[in-house]
Parts: C-alpha cells; sequence; structure tokens
C-alpha cells in the first residue's frame, strides 16, 4: 500500500471477500468472507508518503465470473477505506510462484 498523503494512515482491518459483480434490486446480496491463513510483514499503519507491503496467503479457492474478489482495508477512526478489486481473469494470468525466498530486513 502507498500513502500519497502526509497524514498517517492507520489499518484496522482488511477483508476478503467474494461478491456478486451485479446487484439487482430487491435481492439479498451474498458474501463469502475469505480468512487468510498467514500473513507476513502484518501491517497496522502507513506513514505519510511511504510504502508498506504484506503478503497475505489465502486458501485455495475459484471466483465464478459472474463474482469479484474485493479486498477492502479500512482504515480506523477515519474515512479513506480502500478497496482492490480481483476478477478470475486477473487471477488466471497471475504468474506461478514455484520458489519463494524471503529477506529478512
Amino acid at each position: 500500500m502507498k500513502n500519497t498523503s502526509p497524514v498517517l494512515f492507520d489499518i484496522n482491518y482488511v477483508v476478503f471477500k467474494i461478491v456478486d459483480k451485479k446487484i439487482a434490486k430487491r435481492t439479498a446480496i451474498q458474501e463469502q468472507v475469505i480468512t487468510p491463513l498467514r500473513s507476513y510483514n502484518q501491517m497496522t499503519s502507513v506513514a505519510g508518503n511511504k510504502e508498506e507491503r504484506t503478503v497475505f496467503t489465502l486458501p485455495k479457492f475459484t471466483i465464478p465470473d459472474d463474482k469479484q474478489l474485493i479486498i477492502e482495508l479500512i482504515e480506523r477512526d477515519g474515512g479513506r477505506n480502500q478497496t482492490l478489486t480481483v476478477e478470475n481473469v486477473d487471477l488466471v494470468h497471475a504468474e506461478i510462484i514455484d520458489n519463494l525466498t524471503v529477506k529478512v530486513k
């Protein structure tokens, strides 16, 4: 996450969920929340004009063509909530990581 504001961004929580792309009027919204299995470098805040990176490991799942993965970063005591949308085509074109090496700072 890159904070281009000079104001600190405190992260309250991160949510991963699969939701319908199109929501018709008077229909129930169906969401499937996905709980991360593990995270590396779990960020709690991003200083002003800085970048932070967290890697989340999610359980194996698929996204039907009529649904999308929504990743929400909710700010603590603020309204600058961030949303990232991932569709099935994004996962299909993702690169496979066979060997992951983590560098410790």
